[in-house]
């Protein structure tokens, strides 16, 4: 080719060994929970609780009380069988690719992840646009586990309304959210609970940071010029609280969890698998599978504050 003329040439192909995924795998909540062996499609477990502290006081010679104990409480909840497909041709297998070997493998990593997030709002989302409810399931209806929020005891779950009872006036302030967020603290420390995570999703997160500027708390970190619009820690007189966004957690009723892991399980009655499945042509086929569920051991241990409002000043 003579210099400074252009001449066409069949060129070799850039392309970027490499394929670049945002879309998140996010279930803290299921992944922080400890993992229990399940036995039958409806898993059960026991609570119990101390009687409240009172007078005690005995007269000299007296015969022993009465006893005092009471039945312990029963809970339940039914394991839910998940499932995602892989499929691909075996031509697609075969040849050469960008940014991975197997065409097959990729699919699968994929699927478990996408598997991995369907659980998290299982459990603490609201998939289909409603936190989830038992479901025994039949012969035409799957089984379903109960959410988390649905789990807990009456008595931790404050909503933010004035009088934090479900239908009340709503709040409309960052500081009568904080309020809230205190009055269902204390009720499950009042209950012996301690949780030390505070979850929320990404659209009540501000708020919490919001309540730094509306008590007008603030730090000098070292005389850096730093703006700081976040806070990881939450402190209150009945503990401290790690905050945790979860990007799975219900958006349609907003809410913040206070939760406890040592009160807090995923039987697992099947644990997650892939296998082929029957060959139907020119193409490979693997199923994922897994049965499971989540417990909430005490539902005193944690605490609620739901149906958050939006636009809060």
């Amino acid at each position: 080719m003579a210099f400074g003329t252009y001449t066409q040439l069949r060129q070799k192909e850039d392309v970027e060994d490499s394929i670049y995924v945002i879309s998140p795998v996010d279930n803290p909540v299921a992944s922080m929970s400890r993992t229990l062996r399940a036995t039958g499609k409806l898993h059960e477990w026991t609570s119990d609780v101390l009687q409240a502290a009172g007078v005690n006081a005995a007269v000299e010679g007296a015969d022993a009380p009465a006893d005092s104990s009471a039945a312990v409480t029963e809970l339940q909840n039914y394991c839910q069988i998940m499932t995602k497909s892989a499929q691909i041709t075996g031509t697609l297998e075969t040849v050469d690719k960008y940014g991975r070997d197997s065409e097959m493998a990729y699919q699968l990593e994929l699927r478990y992840g996408e598997m991995a997030n369907d659980e998290e709002m299982a459990i603490v989302g609201a998939p289909g646009g409603a936190r989830q409810t038992a479901t025994a399931g039949s012969a035409v209806a799957a089984r379903k586990m109960a959410s988390l929020q649905s789990q807990l005891d009456a008595s931790v779950i404050k909503y933010a309304t004035a009088n934090r009872l479900v239908g009340g006036v709503a709040i409309t302030t960052v500081a009568q959210l904080e309020q809230c967020l205190l009055d269902a603290h204390l009720a499950t420390y009042e209950a012996g609970g301690n949780p030390s995570y505070l979850f929320t999703n990404p659209a009540t997160a501000g708020y919490i940071s919001s309540f730094a500027y509306q008590s007008g708390r603030s730090r000098d970190l070292r005389n850096e010029k730093t703006f700081m619009n976040v806070i990881d820690l939450y402190v209150s007189y009945y503990g401290e609280l790690d905050v945790v966004l979860d990007r799975n957690q219900d958006v349609t009723t907003n809410c913040y969890l206070l939760l406890d892991f040592d009160y807090l399980a995923t039987p697992v009655l099947r644990p997650t698998v892939d296998y082929p499945t029957a060959k139907t042509g020119d193409a490979e086929s693997r199923q994922i599978i897994r049965e499971s569920t989540f417990a909430v051991l005490n539902t005193k241990a944690h605490a609620m504050v739901d149906a958050i409002p939006a636009g809060l000043t």
